[in-house]
C-alpha cells in the first residue's frame, strides 16, 4: 500500500472585506478549480462536488485519487469547511502497471478576520488516502515507496495550497467591475438576508 497523510497550514491577505472574501470562497465548484493538481469530474450542487487529485511521480506513476466533498460556511464566525460528503459510493480501489487510482479524504477550514488592507485568512488542510501499488512497483524496495509518499504527502500538498492562493487571487483580480458586489447580494437575497443585516456583516471584528 501507499499510504499518504498531508496537513498544511498557511496565511494570507486575500483583498476584499471579510463578506465579500466569506461569498467568494462559499461556491465549492469555483474554489476546487484553484487547487493545482485537482480537477472538478462532477458537481452535485455548488457546494457540494467529486474532485480528482492527480499527479505523476518518478516521472512514471500516475496517481489519482477521487474525493467526495462538501463546503459549509457560518458567517457569524467568518468560517468556511470543506469536509467529506456522506452517503457517496468510493471510487473502487485499482492498479495497473504504472498507474494506481483510489478513494481519499480531504477536509480544510478557513478563518476570516478583519485586515487593514482586507482579509486575512487562516488556512489549513488535510489530505488522506491509502492506494494499491502500481504493479510496477511491487518489487521496489520500500524506501522507494515512502518516498513516494512523502512526495505527496508533503511536496504536493504544499504547492497545493500556495498555488491556491496564488490562483484565488489571480481569479478575484480577473472579475469583471461590479461582479463580487453582485457575487455578494445574490448570496445575501439566497439566504432573505437584508441590508442592515449586511452591514452588521461587515461591521464585524
Amino acid at each position: 500500500m501507499i499510504t499518504l497523510n498531508g496537513t498544511v497550514q498557511r496565511t494570507f491577505s486575500f483583498p476584499a472585506d471579510p463578506l465579500t472574501t466569506l461569498v467568494y470562497f462559499s461556491d465549492l465548484s469555483r474554489v476546487a478549480r484553484l487547487l493545482p493538481h485537482i480537477s472538478v469530474v462532477e458537481t452535485y450542487s455548488a457546494e457540494k462536488v467529486r474532485i480528482r487529485f492527480q499527479t505523476v511521480e518518478l516521472g512514471a506513476y500516475t496517481i489519482n485519487i477521487y474525493c467526495d466533498l462538501e463546503l459549509q460556511t457560518n458567517p457569524d464566525s467568518y468560517t468556511i469547511i470543506i469536509r467529506p460528503l456522506a452517503g457517496c459510493e468510493e471510487v473502487e480501489a485499482n492498479a495497473t502497471l504504472n498507474a494506481t487510482t483510489g478513494y481519499g479524504y480531504y477536509s480544510s477550514t478557513a478563518r476570516l478576520a478583519p485586515a487593514e488592507d482586507g482579509t486575512t485568512i487562516f488556512y489549513q488542510f488535510q489530505f488522506q488516502s491509502k492506494l494499491t501499488r502500481p504493479r510496477g512497483l511491487r518489487m521496489v524496495p520500500k524506501r522507494v515507496v515512502d518516498r513516494i509518499a512523502q512526495s505527496i504527502s508533503s511536496g504536493r500538498v504544499q504547492e497545493i495550497a500556495d498555488g491556491f492562493m496564488e490562483s484565488a487571487l489571480e481569479a478575484f483580480d480577473d472579475l469583471p467591475a461590479g461582479q463580487a458586489s453582485r457575487l455578494v447580494e445574490e448570496w445575501l437575497a439566497a439566504r432573505g438576508l437584508t441590508s442592515a443585516e449586511a452591514n452588521q456583516f461587515g461591521q464585524k471584528s
